[in-house]
């Protein structure tokens, strides 16, 4: 019996929902820190026999709230010996601010090792890892690593922050071009934590043991009753945070073209040019064109 192999799903968790991600590689079981330190080994391309080897997790309690709350950021933050602390975020929706947000993150992490009075010496270095399921950068690189240097001469700043950007859906794009190494053992993992297709799992599992390992683990935690039902909970948040973005995009859409409509009314252009030219009817229009006309 204890060999016995998991029954198949009837549907696979996604991985890159943050929740998933989180139970994944951030619980503080042996299984899932196996995983996270064979990610962050092919992550920073750790020297043979300099191997990262253990993870201490600061931040692994998940209750309720997390799941419903819109502002929530299920990140999984870690103390890693030689490292320093090591904060990874999967973030699905692109808010145009990701450089700006991540080095906000860094910084706050940062102040937050040292009370009053410390000595400055006690800082750690402190990496971001952000994992993106959107395209953000001008360069065809699916992995962006920053960090201070001195502008004439490159040479680094004293080793006290790092970021680094994985954009997931580079991946694919860079597959279809040939350009993905067959040894980029990063790229493999990527491949598992963007994967959305059930069929393509066992073909993954077999192309590296550890992850294999990745995919057996993510079958269990797809089998729990509970983490189907969280993950549903998660889901639904997530594309409501979509849905309340979409709405206000749309929204300032309408407030632009009611603007740049009243400009032109004002001006005399005729109704037929900026009906056609903002969409709206000749009716929304003239009502327009009344209310412009009370206000004066």
């Amino acid at each position: 019996m204890k060999n016995e192999k998991p029954l198949r799903p009837l549907k696979w968790l996604l991985p890159k929902n943050d929740f998933v991600f989180k139970l994944l590689v951030g619980s503080d079981d042996k299984h899932s820190k196996e995983l996270l330190i064979h990610f962050l080994n092919d992550l920073f391309q750790v020297p043979e026999g300099q191997s990262i080897s253990n993870v201490y997790h600061q931040n692994t309690h998940l209750n309720k709230q997390h799941l419903t709350n819109k502002a929530s950021i299920l990140d999984i933050r870690s103390q890693i010996p030689g490292i320093g602390i090591v904060n990874i975020e999967m973030q699905l929706e692109n808010q145009y601010n990701m450089d700006k947000r991540s080095l906000f993150y860094c910084a706050k992490i940062i102040t937050e090792q040292l009370d009053e009075g410390d000595n400055y010496n006690k800082l750690r270095k402190t990496t971001a890892i952000t994992l993106l399921d959107f395209n953000y950068f001008n360069h065809n690189n699916y992995h962006s690593i920053y960090h201070l240097t001195e502008k004439k001469t490159g040479s680094p700043y004293p080793d006290i922050l790092q970021l680094h950007f994985i954009e997931m859906k580079k991946i694919k794009m860079l597959h279809r071009e040939g350009k993905i190494d067959e040894n980029d053992q990063l790229a493999k993992w990527i491949e598992f934590f963007s994967n959305e297709d059930d069929s393509q799992w066992k073909v993954m599992a077999s192309k590296h043991p550890i992850i294999k390992k990745a995919v057996e683990r993510l079958e269990i935690i797809s089998q729990n009753p509970e983490n189907r039902w969280n993950y549903e909970i998660r889901q639904k948040t997530l594309k409501d945070i979509t849905s309340m973005k979409e709405g206000a995009k749309d929204e300032g859409k309408i407030e632009g073209k009611i603007e740049v409509a009243t400009k032109m009314l004002r001006k005399g252009i005729g109704i037929d040019t900026i009906s056609e030219f903002t969409g709206f009817t000749k009716e929304e229009l003239l009502e327009l064109q009344k209310n412009i006309e009370k206000d004066h």
